[in-house]
C-alpha cells in the first residue's frame, strides 16, 4: 500500500512523492514510469538503489573529493551521500526543474548549508559556463527515462573535462544496451568517454546487455598513474566494508562487476 505524500504538474513533468514499507520515493510521470529516487525513512544514510551503492564507489578512483558537481538532483541521494561521506566537500548541483529543489528539500532532507550551492538551470548550457573546477562529476539526468543526448554528445564531454581537476572523476548513470546489435550507441560513449577524458569503467547493475539495463560509467582524468582493477576493486570493498550502515547485503559483489572498458 503507498501512501501519497505529494503530487503535482511541474511545467517540466508530473512529480509524485509516496511512501511504500518505510521507503520514501519519488516518480517522474505516471504510475507506470519508474521510481527517480529513493530513501529508507528511518536509515537516511542507506542507499537504496543499486545505482547509487555503485555510484558511492567513485571512491575506489578518488578516496577524497573536495569538490563535487552533481547535474540531476531528484530525491538528492547522491548530494546527501557525498555530503555525508566527504565532510569538507564543497558542492554544487544543477537542476533543470524548480519543483523537484523544493520537493528534494521537503521530502528528502537535502543538505543546505554554506557547503552547497544549487543551481536552476539547464546543465547542458550552464556546464560550459561554470568556472570551478571539481575532484567529482556525477551526471544522473533523466527525461521521459532516458539521457538526453547532449549528455553524451563529444562538445558536452570536453565541457566537463575541462571542469575537472587531475586524477577527478567523472561519472554517469546511463541506461542502453552494453551488447548485441542495439550496443553501438553506449560502445561510441565509451570511446568519447576514453578519448576526451581517460581510462574507462563501467559497472552494470541491470540484467542482459542485449537490452537497456542500468550502467554506472567512470571515468578518470589524467591519472598520474593508472591502478590495476585489483587495487580499484580492493579499495571498493573497503569502502563498503567499513560504511555497511550504507548498503544492501549483496553490495560486496558490486566491486566484481566493475571492469575497465
Amino acid at each position: 500500500m503507498t501512501t501519497t505524500l505529494y503530487q503535482s504538474h511541474s511545467p517540466h513533468q508530473e512529480i509524485f512523492v509516496g511512501e511504500r514499507k518505510g521507503v520514501r520515493f519519488m516518480r517522474f510521470g505516471n504510475q507506470r514510469a519508474g521510481w527517480q529516487g529513493a530513501c529508507v525513512v528511518n536509515q537516511p544514510e542507506r542507499l537504496y538503489f543499486p545505482y547509487q551503492q555503485a555510484f558511492s564507489l567513485h571512491v575506489a578512483f578518488r578516496p577524497l573529493v573536495k569538490t563535487f558537481l552533481a547535474v540531476g538532483v531528484g530525491s538528492g541521494t547522491a548530494v546527501s551521500h557525498v555530503h555525508r561521506r566527504h565532510p569538507n566537500a564543497q558542492i554544487m548541483a544543477i537542476e533543470l526543474d524548480r519543483e523537484v529543489l523544493n520537493v528534494a528539500r521537503r521530502f528528502f532532507s537535502v543538505p543546505a548549508d554554506h557547503r552547497v550551492y544549487y543551481v536552476e538551470a539547464d546543465a547542458r548550457s550552464y556546464v560550459p559556463r561554470i568556472h570551478s573546477h571539481f575532484d567529482l562529476i556525477f551526471i544522473d539526468a533523466f527525461y521521459k527515462e532516458q539521457t538526453p543526448k547532449t549528455f553524451l554528445s563529444p562538445v558536452f564531454l570536453r565541457a566537463a573535462a575541462e571542469r575537472m581537476l587531475p586524477g577527478g572523476v567523472f561519472c554517469m548513470n546511463v541506461i542502453m544496451p552494453t551488447s548485441g546489435e542495439h550496443s553501438e550507441p553506449f560502445v561510441q560513449f565509451c570511446r568519447a568517454l576514453k578519448t576526451t577524458i581517460g581510462p574507462t569503467y563501467m559497472l552494470p547493475i541491470g540484467f542482459s546487455g542485449h537490452t537497456p539495463r542500468n550502467v554506472l560509467l567512470f571515468a578518470q582524468r589524467s591519472p598520474v598513474v593508472i591502478d590495476t582493477m585489483a587495487q580499484i576493486r580492493k579499495r571498493a570493498q573497503a569502502e563498503i566494508a567499513s560504511h555497511r550502515e550504507a548498503y544492501a547485503r549483496y553490495a560486496p559483489v558490486l566491486p566484481w562487476l566493475l571492469r575497465r572498458v
